[in-house]
Formats: structure tokens, C-alpha cells, sequence
């Protein structure tokens, strides 16, 4: 396995955390759940993960009734990767998930995923969608209250993203921000587009954007965008988006973060608490995942066990933890107020960087 690409192992190993969910009891139901997602991502791993933990505890359910067994067979679990020339595939998967007639649920991570399973929807079998940037503006539902879809429903945090450039500014008070993505309709979802114009406008600051990125998002790429934001545009903050070319598990994001760091540019990680420790200045905390998890099993207990997935409520009114690194803050110069110091859920004194690391 060693030979093998360390984005390949990591979703074996996921996968094999993944396969089979567990209740005991006495003659359970086993259920049947197709999984997609565009490609491998750490978000995703995680909230499975907690999703897994969550359904496993038997008392979570006692009052629904549930007593059963689900099974994510190999063969209905794909995550084709983030290569554009890997979309096809995505496409053929979704499609092939949607021509079962033996699943009792699909879940999807991601928008990309999502969008091509509704694309295929064939009416009838369950989709419970989770990490998608936006359902709404996706216009994957009608709104936060309706998914518009009978058999559809999603995890919808109201507010959330327009939240975190609001936090940002008030902490930093910077005049130009940084954004870098490719100029398409995922990538301005990834980097929160529409939501850091509407805070600029409200707040009195500047959006300066690098859109020079292909649909691959690689490391070498957004680097060149940060550089170029940094040295020709002179922003004095950067928006670290939910981008591949951000992820530690498939890039080596070190060299951003260092270049930000020598340059004094305050940083807000979008995935928080990950990219935080890495040397990020702040972000919404991530360490605990455990409340998403319970939202999404929640739903799929309800779901096996009857219910229509427009009937759900898709709304978690989650509060944001704010996740603060004090030694990146020195670093670039930054002296952050008691307030914010006192509603910080996490500090951290140094830089770590994640052990799923890529050193290329």
C-alpha cells in the first residue's frame, strides 16, 4: 500500500472506517446506502465519520423505534476525483446509483456530487447531501425551508458564511481582502463570493479577486494568486476558501501560509480549525464535529425509517466557535482585543501542521 497514491489510501481507509454502521439488536433491518462525493476531502471524511458515531449510539434512537444495520457496499461507494477529466465519471456514477432499485438511501458529500445526483434524480430513492456550499444558492431547494424535492434533503447552516467575513473584519478591520478561485459557479461558492460582496458592502471594504485557476485548484496555482494579490494588488487580509489547492490532506499548503505569515497578512480559514493550527491567524472552529454528525443521523434514522425527505427540517441553527492562533498574531503583528481573546473557543500557541500532511 505504500506504493499506492497517498490520495488513493486515504480514501481506502476511509472507506473501510465507513463500511458498515452499526446498531445492535436483535434481528435489525439491514439497509442498503449508496455514497458519492467528487472527490476525496477532509470535511467529508470528517463528518462521516461523526455521522458513523452518531447512528452507532443506540440511544440516540430509542424513541423512533430504530433497530437496524446499515451497509455501505464497496460497490456503491465512489469518489471519482477532483480532475476535470475525472467528471465524467462523476457523472456515471450518480447515474448508476440512481438506476438502483436496492438502495434505501444515498448520501452525497459536496456540491459537485450533489448537483449530479439531483441531475439523475430518478424521484424515488432518498438523498441526504451534507458539505454542500450553498443549497440555496446552488438552487438545489427552494429555500431553507422547503427543499422542493420530495425525496431530497440537505444540511443547511442559515447565515453562516456571510458570518464569518463579518467576524473577520470586525477582528482585523482590513481594507482590502483577498480571494482566489476560478472564475466558475463552484469555485465562487467555495471562496463565499456573494457573501464576502454583500458583507464589503455593508462594512465599508474592498474584494480583491485572482481568478486565473483552473477547475483543479492545485496548490501551485492559488499560490501564484496570493503572490499576485499580495505583492500587485497590496490586500491586507486573505480568505482561505474550501478549495483543493487549500487542503493539507492533498496539497502542501505550508508555503502559502508561510508567505502570508512573512508578509503579515492575517489570514480567516473557511475549514477552520485544521488550517488554524497550520498557521492560519483565525477561523469558525472544526474540531468538533459531533454536532453536524448528530444533524445528518438524525435524518438518515428518519429517512430508513419512513419518512419523506422534504418533510425534514434541513435548518441547524449551529453557533459558530471562533478558532484563534496567538502565535501566528505575533507573528504578522497582530494584536488581538480581550474580547475577541474571551470568545475564542481555541487558541493555539504555535503552528502544527496536520499529520495527513502532503510533502511533495
Amino acid at each position: 500500500m505504500s506504493s499506492m497514491p497517498r490520495r488513493m489510501q486515504t480514501f481506502l481507509i476511509t472507506l473501510a472506517c465507513l463500511a458498515v454502521i452499526m446498531v445492535p439488536g436483535t434481528d435489525a433491518k439491514e439497509y442498503r446506502v449508496g455514497y458519492l462525493e467528487g472527490g476525496p476531502y477532509w470535511t467529508f471524511t470528517e463528518t462521516l465519520k461523526a455521522m458513523q458515531k452518531e447512528i452507532a449510539d443506540s440511544d440516540n434512537w430509542t424513541d423512533l423505534g430504530w433497530d437496524g444495520t446499515v451497509v455501505i457496499p464497496d460497490d456503491l461507494r465512489f469518489s471519482p476525483g477532483w480532475e476535470p477529466e475525472k467528471k465524467p465519471e462523476l457523472i456515471k456514477r450518480a447515474q448508476e446509483l440512481m438506476a438502483r432499485d436496492d438502495l434505501d438511501l444515498i448520501i452525497t458529500a459536496g456540491t459537485g456530487a450533489t448537483r449530479e445526483i439531483l441531475k439523475a434524480n430518478n424521484g424515488k430513492t432518498p438523498i441526504l447531501a451534507m458539505a454542500v456550499a450553498d443549497a440555496v444558492k446552488s438552487k438545489f431547494v427552494i429555500d431553507q425551508d422547503d427543499s422542493g424535492v420530495d425525496n431530497f434533503t440537505v444540511r443547511i447552516v442559515p447565515g453562516r458564511y456571510e458570518r464569518m467575513f463579518e467576524i473577520f473584519h470586525d477582528v482585523v478591520g482590513f481594507q482590502k481582502l483577498g480571494l482566489v478561485y476560478p472564475d466558475n459557479d463552484d469555485g465562487r461558492k467555495f471562496s463565499n463570493v456573494e457573501d464576502a460582496q454583500a458583507v464589503a458592502k455593508r462594512k465599508g471594504f474592498a474584494i480583491e479577486s485572482y481568478t486565473n485557476i483552473s477547475t483543479a485548484e492545485t496548490m501551485e496555482e492559488c499560490f501564484t494568486g496570493v503572490k499576485y494579490l499580495v505583492s500587485q494588488k497590496k490586500i491586507d487580509a486573505f480568505f482561505i476558501p474550501a478549495s483543493v489547492g487549500f487542503d493539507w490532506g492533498q496539497s502542501d499548503v505550508k508555503p502559502i501560509i508561510d508567505y502570508l505569515i512573512e508578509n503579515k497578512v492575517p489570514s480567516f480559514a473557511r475549514e477552520g480549525t485544521k488550517s488554524v493550527k497550520a498557521g492560519a491567524l483565525m477561523g469558525f472552529s472544526t474540531y468538533d464535529f459531533s454536532g453536524r454528525g448528530k444533524f445528518l443521523a438524525e435524518r438518515a434514522v428518519k429517512i430508513l425509517l419512513g419518512t419523506k425527505p422534504r418533510e425534514l427540517s434541513m435548518v441547524d441553527n449551529a453557533i459558530p466557535k471562533i478558532s484563534l492562533n496567538i502565535f501566528v498574531a505575533e507573528q504578522i503583528g497582530f494584536d488581538p482585543s480581550f474580547d475577541i481573546l474571551g470568545a475564542s473557543d481555541e487558541i493555539f500557541q504555535e503552528i502544527t501542521l496536520p499529520e495527513d500532511r502532503v510533502i511533495k
